[in-house]
């Protein structure tokens, strides 16, 4: 975690596989306890996932969707409120750094940066994971700071 703070805005150069998956660990744990764990502990609820195949309103796949949380209101307590803000403040925090380190990662593996653009289109999240559990090339010391 030490390299990803020191290395937060640095788009060259590479991270290893080890770099990357801590800081994913990390960042998942504190976005599910914030988003989920403390405000159904604060709450009293817990929220209900439902397990479905995605947004594309075809015949085949009506009204099936991938995991979704639905929650009917908001928060009631004050300390699930102040947990939802805090998951909003660490997204805002680390967009920037997160995308740096992916992009550090790709760079191991000898793929672009600009694989990263992937998340922008829906399956792209799923092939980005996918693509970061390659093993690190000796071709991608081309993108090493010079």
């Amino acid at each position: 975690m030490s390299r990803f703070v020191a290395r937060t805005f640095q788009l060259r150069g590479r991270a290893s596989r080890s770099e990357y998956w801590w800081w994913m660990l990390v960042n998942v744990v504190v976005l599910s306890a914030t988003q989920l764990l403390v405000p159904a502990l604060a709450s009293g609820r817990t929220p209900q996932p439902t397990l479905s195949i995605g947004p594309f309103g075809s015949a085949v796949f009506a009204d099936i969707e991938l995991v979704n949380v639905y929650l009917t209101d908001a928060p009631s307590s004050p300390v699930a409120a102040f947990s939802l803000l805090i998951a909003g403040s660490w997204l805002v925090t680390t967009i920037v750094p997160g995308f740096a380190i992916a992009v550090r990662r790709f760079h191991d593996s000898n793929l672009s940066g600009w694989w990263v653009l992937l998340a922008l289109i829906p399956p792209g999240p799923f092939v980005l994971l996918l693509l970061a559990t390659r093993r690190s090339r000796c071709d991608g010391a081309r993108f090493d700071t010079r």
